[in-house]
């Protein structure tokens, strides 16, 4: 049991560590093509904050949705889900830690995947982070204040 133990640790390390570095990729590469977006609006208070905030967004859900599928093959590879569909269900679940409890997974694999849930709260911390980064820059140029 205790290398069982030690082997769902690595593993759920390990996915944790490429997935937070996904979404950190995903931060700093953004960085440059909003500032572009923004400089290309810049006349335009309203669309620059529209086009700006919304780039974000779809970025930080492509980095999150990268994330869910990576869980999801994990737990299909290992044979610990039915199928893709029931795979990508629990890989969600989980890392939004909703954690609905109507699928569980075997003793054997239980521990992996609560590293998928703590992944899910540092790739939201960092998105709610820059989601309001970015809004404080917006902000006050659309209510007049700078």
């Amino acid at each position: 049991m205790t290398m069982v133990l030690l082997i769902q640790t690595l593993i759920g390390s390990a996915l944790l560590l490429g997935c937070t570095l996904v979404h950190i990729l995903a931060v700093v590469a953004s960085i440059p093509v909003l500032r572009h977006l923004g400089h290309r609006y810049q006349n335009q208070v309203m669309k620059r904050t529209f086009v700006v905030f919304s780039a974000t967004v779809l970025i930080l859900l492509a980095s999150h949705s990268v994330q869910v599928w990576a869980w999801a093959a994990l737990f299909l590879i290992t044979g610990d889900m039915p199928d893709l569909a029931t795979s990508l269900y629990f890989s969600t679940v989980t890392y939004t830690t909703l954690g609905y409890g109507d699928i569980v997974l075997e003793v054997q694999s239980r521990f992996v995947a609560t590293f998928g849930a703590v992944t899910g709260l540092i790739s939201f911390g960092i998105t709610t982070a820059f989601l309001i980064g970015v809004l404080s820059r917006l902000l006050p140029e659309v209510f007049g204040s700078k």
